[in-house]
């Protein structure tokens, strides 16, 4: 089980330009290093990855789910205080909910 410590939370952030093209096990040890996160897993194009396989090789696009007790200078994407639900960015469909009241 990871424990990130007391009141740490969940959140989906920006992996920084310069981690890009490194191993995944740098990638993590600099989250917790620099910024006192914990890597979780990767977030591409809409799949979570955990435990990407140490050959696995980061795109530009690619998040990052941490746990930490703060973000620093880490950029949120999300911030999740439940569990996460991928269908939540599914954009709306059908009308817009209006807020007029029914004329009487």
């Amino acid at each position: 089980m990871v424990s990130g410590g007391a009141g740490s939370e969940l959140y989906r952030v920006k992996i920084p330009d310069a981690y890009h093209g490194l191993p995944i096990d740098e990638v993590s040890r600099r989250l917790r290093d620099e910024h006192r996160a914990t890597l979780l897993a990767v977030n591409r194009l809409g799949k979570t990855i955990i435990n990407p396989a140490p050959e696995f090789e980061l795109m530009s696009t690619d998040e990052a789910l941490v746990v930490a007790e703060q973000l620093g200078t880490l950029k949120p994407v999300h911030h999740f205080t439940g569990p996460i639900d991928e269908s939540r960015a599914a954009p709306a469909t059908g009308p817009a909910p209006t807020t007029e009241q029914p004329a009487h």
